[in-house]
């Protein structure tokens, strides 16, 4: 049964607490945390594992059974170069394994001269420190702007890639071939909120992703760090219906005869 995980940049400004609260009444498996970035940093994670949240969050992921699917999101930059630990990356990487995240994830910087495969190589090599696996998103308008270029990027790190999938614009038959040809880089799939729950959207279109390939309901790339996610009011109620909508996309027509 593919875990569906609800990232926090969805219900920001709830904190990481009140996040795992929900999703344990709303029925989902995982969240992903956003520790890397700056005005979420600031706010909670400003001091790594020794950040106060921590004595809040452990207890309340180990109560709830609530599992973390991934922290992010590192950018690729000329930092990863020293080992640094007043670096946002250090701070994911540090923070991952603390929870138990299972990925952290990285993006290409805009307008950057960088070679995000080196950068994405010593990501790699750090985060298999942590036992953590490195996931890189694709991001328009960076040096990873689609997929082909992400997979190149990973080549042979043990990373994997981040799949988005739109409900709203994408196919099944293209759907199940990607997965496919991605094989073990596939490391889970993201679907943006803002494009469940609209009828029949995306219904059946990942009822062939393996069962061990968890779901992400997340923001878009579009969202900046920091901004208010998409579930504003009414939470559980909300990510009740996300995840039904998942559900939907995962069920093969077969299941309802």
């Amino acid at each position: 049964m593919n875990r569906i995980a609800l990232h926090q940049s969805t219900v920001h400004p709830l904190d990481p607490v009140g996040l795992v609260r929900v999703v344990e009444r709303a029925g989902l498996q995982s969240i992903g945390l956003r520790v890397a970035a700056v005005v979420d940093g600031t706010q909670w994670w400003s001091k790594g594992i020794g950040s106060e949240m921590l004595h809040e969050l452990v207890p309340a992921l180990l109560a709830s059974r609530v599992t973390v699917l991934d922290v992010g999101r590192v950018e690729l930059g000329p930092e990863l170069r020293v080992v640094d630990s007043r670096h946002a990356y250090s701070r994911a990487l540090e923070l991952g394994v603390r929870l138990g995240a299972q990925f952290v994830t990285a993006r290409a910087a805009t307008g950057s001269a960088e070679d995000p495969a080196e950068l994405f190589g010593l990501l790699a090599e750090l985060a298999h420190r942590y036992r953590l696996r490195p996931l890189l998103s694709v991001v328009p308008g960076t040096p990873v702007a689609d997929l082909e270029r992400a997979v190149a990027v990973v080549g042979d790190t043990g990373g994997g890639v981040v799949l988005d999938v739109s409900p709203l614009r994408d196919e099944a038959d293209r759907i199940a071939d990607t997965v496919v040809e991605l094989g073990d880089l596939l490391g889970y799939v993201r679907v943006p909120a803002r494009e469940l729950g609209g009828a029949g959207a995306g219904r059946g279109m990942l009822a062939t992703l393996p069962p061990e390939i968890a779901v992400a309901i997340g923001g878009t790339v579009a969202d900046a760090p920091g901004a208010p996610g998409p579930i504003a009011d009414d939470h559980v109620a909300r990510v009740v219906a996300l995840r039904e909508a998942v559900d939907a996309m995962l069920r093969h027509p077969e299941a309802a005869h």
